[in-house]
């Protein structure tokens, strides 16, 4: 992989494809750049060069140095960009990576010239409790009998993300309490919306509210996809996808 350094922080990336248009792919939650690998090197490599990222605590990326929102990263991706002499892209985000995307094309109008949100977050669901739940059940695990439980506890009070990634941990709640639903109207870019029918994670209702507010969009949702469309649907995802950024 390459790497850089943009706002004091290393970031390990690769470029695929040799084209004008640039492409940027933003990954999700507890993801990495490579999961885009399949895609970007089936699209035609004299027409688009793209940048697979590994964003900052994740991938190959060291965690950032202080805790990171939205707009952090937001504003490291825009700089990248600008590092590599990138002044227009598409930009594609799938989940946490679509936070990324939505406060880009709100806040950077001028690098974002389509956007594409594969499963996007940003709409804030409400989980009554559930750091608090988090912090009473945790001395619970001090005893080594009680190690094998912790997945399927935190799993069941929705906070697992404490324990797959716990560099992250004052990351990850500053991300997951922002809702972006205000962004979106700020959207002006033309917007693709992918979704995956079966998703639970930011389920098909979350994409209609996107949808709604966004001015110059358009959804698809894939038949037997779950939170990973591309994933579970790279044939379908593939078609739609290149015949949107052609």
């Amino acid at each position: 992989m390459k790497e850089t350094v943009v706002n004091d922080q290393l970031v390990k990336f690769e470029s695929v494809g040799l084209g004008q248009s640039a492409i940027i792919f933003l990954h999700g939650w507890r993801s990495e750049s490579s999961v885009w690998k399949n895609l970007a090197k089936n699209l035609p490599s004299r027409e688009f060069m793209s940048y697979l990222i590994d964003l900052p605590g994740f991938g190959e990326s060291p965690a950032p140095k202080v805790a990171f929102g939205v707009q952090d990263y937001a504003r490291l991706v825009n700089n990248f960009a600008e590092k590599q002499g990138v002044k227009s892209a598409i930009i594609v985000g799938h989940s946490f990576g679509g936070r990324i995307g939505i406060v880009l094309a709100a806040k950077y109008p001028d690098l974002v010239g389509k956007l594409v949100l594969v499963d996007s977050a940003g709409i804030k669901k409400e989980y009554p409790g559930r750091e608090k739940m988090a912090k009473i059940v945790k001395p619970l695990f001090k005893p080594k009998f009680m190690h094998g439980l912790r997945q399927k506890i935190y799993k069941r009070i929705g906070s697992e993300d404490y324990l797959a990634t716990p560099a992250l941990t004052e990351t990850y709640l500053k991300v997951i309490n922002q809702d972006l639903t205000s962004e979106l109207s700020k959207i002006v870019q033309p917007t693709l919306l992918i979704w995956g029918a079966d998703d639970v994670a930011t389920p098909v209702s979350d994409a209609k509210i996107m949808k709604e507010k966004i001015n110059n969009s358009k959804l698809e949702i894939l038949e037997h996809a779950g939170h990973f469309s591309f994933l579970d649907q790279p044939e379908k995802f593939r078609r739609i996808f290149e015949n949107y950024i052609k």
